[in-house]
C-alpha cells in the first residue's frame, strides 16, 4: 500500500474509533531526549573523512491512546522523531531500524531531511485485541519480544534492541497477527504471523510458555526471513540465585552466511546462560556466557561475520564467537541507581563496559547518565579499506544522557 495512503487510512480509522462511545479510554504522552558524544577510532575518521569526536542529539515524542469497547480493545501510538548527527556513524540511536523490514504498511514519513538533521513521523502501534471462545486475537502493529529480555538475547530475532541500548521504553512495532490460548492451568500457546512488504522478510512462529519446578520455560519454533529455527528460554530461582538462559538452533543460509565453524554445516547454534545473586551491601551481581556459531573466533574473520546475513539483517549484533559477560547494580538511594555491564570477547580479549547512573527527577521523569568504555586493538587503515584487529577495539568510546518524561 502507498505510504501516504496507509497513514491516512490508519489515522481516519483512529478518529472513527475515538468518535465512537467506548467504555474506557486512556491516553498519555512520553518525551525522550538522548544526547550522545562519541570518540571514533582514528581509522574511522580517516575513512569517512569526518571529525574524530562528534555528538548526536535525538528527541522522540510519543502520544498513545487506548480505547476499550465491549469486546474490542484498540491500542495506538504515534511518534515524532528528530535527529541531529555530526557524523553518519551513530552507534545506538538506530539499533532497531530493521523493524521496518517487518512492516507490511509503510507509515513513516520524513518531514525534514538534511545532511545532518532529520524530522520524521511514524505510527508505532495500531493493534486490535479481541477474544472469541478460548482464543485471544491481536491484530495490527505491535511490539513482539521473545526470550528472557536480559542484556543479550538469542531468541529475540524480531527487531531486537542492540545490547545495552538504554532507550528501551518502547520497542518498535511490527505488523503481526497473534492468536493465543491456554495450555493447562498455567501455560499459554501462541501462533505469531508477521507480515512484511517483501515476502522474504515475513515470519511465522509458534510459542509455548509454562512453569515447571518454579522455572518459566519458553519454547519457540518457526521461520523468519526464510530461515527455520528452534529455541528455548528458561528463568527461575534456586537458593536465592536467579538462573536464566536462552538457546537456539538456526538453519544456515549457504549463500548469505559466513561459515565460521560450528557443529554442523547446515545448522548454527547460539546460546547464553547466566545467573544473578545479591552479594551484600545493596549490590547484586551477575555473570553469563555467550556462544554463537555465526561469530568469528579470529580478528581476521570479523569482517566476514559482520557482512553476513544475521548481522546485516539486524537480529545479531556481536560478531565474535564466545563472550564472558558481567553485571553489577546497586541502589545508592531511593532516587538513584548504579548499573555496570561488561562484555569480554574471549578470543581477541577486547572488552566493552557500560556504566549507567539513573536518577529520578520526579514522579513521572528520570535521567540516566551513561558511558561506553573499551579496550582492545584499534583498527588500522590500509590502502583500500580497514583492517580490524579486535572486535571492541573498533567501537567508539562515548558518553551521554537520556531524559524521559511521561505525561
Amino acid at each position: 500500500m502507498n505510504k501516504s495512503l496507509a497513514i491516512i487510512v490508519l489515522l481516519l480509522m483512529h478518529l472513527a474509533f475515538v468518535a465512537e462511545k467506548s467504555s474506557a479510554m486512556q491516553d498519555g504522552a512520553a518525551l525522550r531526549q538522548i544526547f550522545n558524544w562519541q570518540n571514533l577510532p582514528h581509522a574511522y575518521s580517516e575513512m569517512i573523512d569526518g571529525p574524530k569526536k562528534s555528538f548526536s542529539f535525538q528527541t522522540l515524542l510519543r502520544y498513545w491512546n487506548n480505547l476499550t469497547f465491549s469486546r474490542v480493545r484498540l491500542k495506538t501510538a504515534f511518534e515524532f522523531n528528530q535527529l541531529y548527527s555530526q557524523t553518519p556513524i551513530d552507534w545506538g540511536f538506530n539499533s532497531s531500524k530493521k523493524a521496518a523490514d517487518f512492516k507490511a504498511f509503510k507509515t513513516s514519513a520524513k518531514l525534514l531531511s538534511r545532511n545532518k538533521s532529520s524530522i520524521g513521523f511514524d505510527i508505532e502501534r495500531f493493534d486490535l485485541h479481541f477474544s472469541s471462545g478460548k482464543f485471544d486475537f491481536q491484530l495490527g502493529r505491535q511490539p513482539i519480544s521473545l526470550g528472557t529480555s536480559h542484556f543479550v538475547s538469542v531468541l529475540d530475532v524480531v527487531a531486537p534492541f542492540h545490547p545495552g541500548y538504554l532507550d528501551g521504553s518502547y520497542k518498535p512495532g511490527v505488523d503481526a497477527l497473534r492468536i493465543r490460548t491456554f495450555a493447562g492451568e498455567t501455560g499459554e500457546m501462541e501462533l505469531i504471523g508477521i507480515a512484511a512488504d517483501q515476502i522474504e522478510h515475513s515470519a511465522l512462529m509458534g510459542r509455548y510458555r509454562n512453569t515447571f519446578a518454579n522455572f518459566d520455560i519458553e519454547l519457540v519454533a518457526g521461520q523468519f526471513r526464510k530461515r527455520k529455527f528452534l529455541g528455548i528460554g528458561w528463568e527461575g530461582e534456586r537458593r536465592k540465585v536467579n538462573i536464566w538462559g536462552e538457546a537456539a538452533v538456526f538453519q544456515r543460509k549457504q549463500s548469505q552466511d559466513a561459515h565460521l565453524g560450528g557443529f554442523s554445516n547446515d545448522l548454527a547454534l547460539s546460546f547464553i546462560a547466566g545467573c544473578e545473586k545479591d552479594i551484600g551491601k545493596d549490590w547484586r551481581g551477575g555473570i553469563s556466557y555467550l556462544h554463537q556459531d555465526f561469530g568469528a573466533d579470529k580478528a581476521a574473520e570479523l569482517v566476514r561475520a559482520i557482512s553476513s546475513a544475521p548481522f546485516t539483517q539486524g537480529w545479531m549484533h556481536l560478531s565474535g564467537k564466545s563472550y564472558f559477560l558481567v553485571s553489577a547494580n546497586r541502589e545508592m538511594s531511593p532516587l538513584s541507581h548504579l548499573n555496570i555491564n561488561g562484555m569480554i570477547n574471549l578470543h581477541d580479549k577486547s572488552t566493552l563496559w557500560q556504566p549507567v547512573i539513573n536518577l529520578s527527577t520526579g514522579n513521572e521523569s528520570d535521567i540516566a547518565f551513561y558511558a561506553w568504555l573499551k579496550t582492545g586493538k584499534n583498527p588500522v587503515k590500509t590502502a583500500f579499506s580497514m583492517s580490524l584487529e579486535s572486535e571492541f577495539g573498533t567501537f567508539s568510546t562515548g558518553a551521554g544522557f537520556i531524559y524521559r518524561r511521561y505525561f
